[in-house]
């Protein structure tokens, strides 16, 4: 106990008085307004419905709040409190229980915030089975600190700035939060467009990797002739999506079970805001397994993309959700496109680029309005700006340092 404080009883610092009991049979003196429990809230009041109930004179000094009188509920939600802090005085029931100071050296606000603190900590808590009551001997009898008065208002006006720091921080939570999803999508631009690592002059440049893509799959090498969406590194090269994938395909309409060894990827798999999950995903009838060649098996890695509904068209995602232990394999349904990458090429950097795209392969689905599909081809034919491989990776682990703080900050801002 720091010098010049005291362990004082609530009782020795505060009068304690409670409401009027509501009966029907109560119907002498003044019908005035009351407040109840369902008014009183953690330092403010809901006045959305206040109820009227007889006082006679006799009762009003005991059942009237004054400015400056610290509220408490004492059933309930025991210890939930407020400071009355209107000109206008008000009456209230016996759920609640009225504190005012024995001497004048007391701050009701730092009260308050004990009262939070106790109750938050298990240190006030109620009696009883379903509705709880607090009776007045086991709040008054509470230890309390008591400080100098100056200290008291020291204490309050810190506490107060740092309630006014959290408010402020909850009233811009969501514009924190927007600004790091576009501080995201900043980073991802920066990295395709060669700003977000340097390059390394001994890094094999991008072409000579494509010349030896173009030779393992027996075919020859293809300059690319279109005209270039921006500028790049002298060392990257653009081609197009497909030529760096070994596989960019829709997955088969199927017959599904209750239960099997056997999984469908759908559309609800790959979620709006997070990582794809097999939590939605049902089981395929064993016996079409025939009509699965071995190589449409979903791999760890893939990338896949939504390619038909309204709000989940050209959604992007990259599997790598765990897989049941009694599942076997798999296998993405109808509605979704598996984009596979070559293995000469980092996955998650080719990821990160189609992420980045994702606004506009939203827009690029074809049909009428209801029924709009995303193509293969459109995907296929995506411009794609390579980096050598070298650099691919330096992005890739670059990008991730940087989702990893951001993503901090946001659980920090959920907590």
């Amino acid at each position: 106990m720091p010098e010049g404080w005291a362990w004082c009883r609530l009782g020795e610092l505060f009068y304690h008085t409670t409401g009027k009991a509501l009966k029907k049979s109560n119907n002498k003196g003044s019908l005035l307004k009351y407040i109840t429990t369902s008014n009183l809230y953690w330092n403010k009041f809901d006045f959305t419905e206040v109820r009227e109930m007889y006082f006679t004179d006799d009762e009003l000094d005991k059942c009237t709040i004054k400015k400056g009188d610290l509220v408490l509920c004492n059933g309930g939600d025991v210890g939930r409190a407020a400071i009355w802090n209107f000109d206008e005085e008000i009456c209230y029931q016996n759920h609640v229980s009225r504190l005012r100071p024995k001497i004048t050296e007391i701050n009701n606000k730092l009260y308050l915030y004990l009262l939070m603190f106790y109750k938050e900590q298990g240190m006030l808590k109620g009696k009883g089975v379903g509705i709880t009551s607090l009776s007045a001997n086991d709040l008054l009898s509470g230890l309390f600190p008591l400080p100098p008065i100056n200290e008291q208002d020291q204490i309050v006006i810190k506490i107060e700035n740092i309630f006014s720091q959290i408010d402020y921080i909850d009233e811009n939570k969501s514009d924190l939060q927007t600004a790091i999803k576009q501080t995201k999508s900043k980073i991802l631009d920066l990295a395709i467009h060669g700003k977000l690592v340097p390059q390394d002059p001994n890094d094999e440049p991008a072409e000579e990797l494509l010349k030896r893509i173009a030779t393992s799959d027996n075919r020859p090498y293809k300059k690319f002739e279109e005209e270039e969406p921006f500028e790049i590194p002298s060392n990257w090269s653009w081609c197009f999506l497909g030529d760096i994938c070994s596989k960019i395909k829709r997955g088969k309409s199927t017959k599904y079970v209750d239960k099997s060894t056997i999984m469908a990827f759908a559309q609800k798999c790959n979620q709006k805001d997070g990582p794809t999950s097999l939590d939605k995903a049902l089981y395929i009838d064993e016996t079409t397994l025939k009509k699965y060649p071995e190589e449409e098996k979903m791999q760890f890695n893939d990338i896949v993309i939504n390619s038909t509904g309204t709000g989940t068209l050209g959604r992007v995602g990259i599997f790598n959700c765990s897989i049941p232990n009694d599942v076997n394999a798999v296998y993405p349904d109808s509605h979704v496109t598996t984009v596979r990458i070559l293995p000469e090429i980092d996955k998650l950097y080719c990821y990160y680029f189609i992420k980045n795209k994702q606004s506009y392969l939203e827009t690029m689905g074809e049909g009428s309005t209801n029924q709009k599909e995303l193509k293969p081809d459109t995907i296929s034919s995506l411009c794609f700006p390579l980096p050598p491989y070298p650099e691919q990776k330096r992005i890739v682990s670059k990008i991730e340092e940087i989702f990893k703080k951001l993503d901090e900050i946001l659980q920090n801002l959920s907590v």
